[in-house]
């Protein structure tokens, strides 16, 4: 087993992706999957990793950028003859079962497939930490408009901490959950800016907000996701006014070990 804590970074664009993109989803030592995107499968096989070997996926939340290709990863376990079981999906448990089983009804998995070959569910309401031998991961809150997750992924082989907001306005609470993270990946749809709480509906986040988060956490490293191409330059400037670490807009294939 590779003794490294791996973050590659598969998508990192907005709602609808640019040509060539996808919108964020990244994958943590080839074998935990963050978010679908639109084109897992695609993704995956694209950079020789075998969609099999994934053992986690866990979902920030459950709007559709972020799960719009769940139904072709639980297809492409099917049609390889992989028990589902072994697929372990976590995420907010206001929507995990709900999604979750109208992908296998969009499927028709009851009708070409094991009716019982259906994947692990593991609901989290934030505040809650679920481990195993390799990881522990606890949770808080964010603000969306529905349930979210911002997690603390903690390798238990290597120490090395990795946390990741999902899609959130500012909340400086994230800012004590994430302290101490080598690794950081904050939202920040809103471009150069710091949200209006006054005029942010969709309740996202700007690069001065993730700046304001990474700075208060001490993190070692601020990635900057989920906007378009013409965004990415301005906002990493506008956070390095902010953040005294090291910020970056990751490529989409980027691999960082930590």
């Amino acid at each position: 087993m590779d003794n490294r804590t791996t973050v590659t970074i598969l998508g990192t664009s907005g709602a609808i992706p640019e040509v060539g993109g996808d919108s964020p989803t990244f994958l943590i030592n080839d074998r935990y999957l963050v978010d679908t995107g639109w084109s897992v499968i695609s993704n995956l096989r694209g950079r020789g990793i075998d969609p099999l070997q994934l053992e986690y996926v866990f979902f920030t939340h459950f709007h559709h950028d972020h799960y719009m290709s769940l139904p072709s990863l639980l297809y492409y376990f099917l049609m390889k003859g992989k028990p589902l079981q072994e697929l372990k999906i976590v995420g907010p448990a206001e929507d995990l079962m709900l999604i979750v089983t109208r992908a296998m009804s969009f499927l028709h998995a009851e009708r070409y497939f094991d009716a019982a070959n259906v994947p692990t569910l593991i609901p989290l309401v934030p505040g809650d930490s679920y481990e195993n031998g390799d990881f522990r991961i606890g949770t808080c809150p964010t603000i969306h408009p529905v349930q979210g997750l911002c997690y603390r992924f903690e390798d238990k082989q290597t120490s090395k901490v990795f946390s990741f907001t999902g899609d959130t306005a500012y909340y400086p609470p994230i800012g004590e959950h994430v302290k101490g993270s080598d690794l950081l990946i904050h939202e920040a749809a809103l471009g150069p800016i710091a949200a209006n709480p006054d005029d942010n509906a969709y309740m996202h986040a700007g690069a001065i907000d993730a700046a304001r988060i990474a700075e208060a956490a001490g993190v070692g490293k601020l990635l900057l996701i989920h906007a378009y191409a013409s965004r990415t330059e301005a906002s990493v400037a506008a956070a390095k006014q902010v953040f005294r670490g090291e910020v970056e807009w990751p490529r989409d294939g980027q691999m960082y070990v930590l």
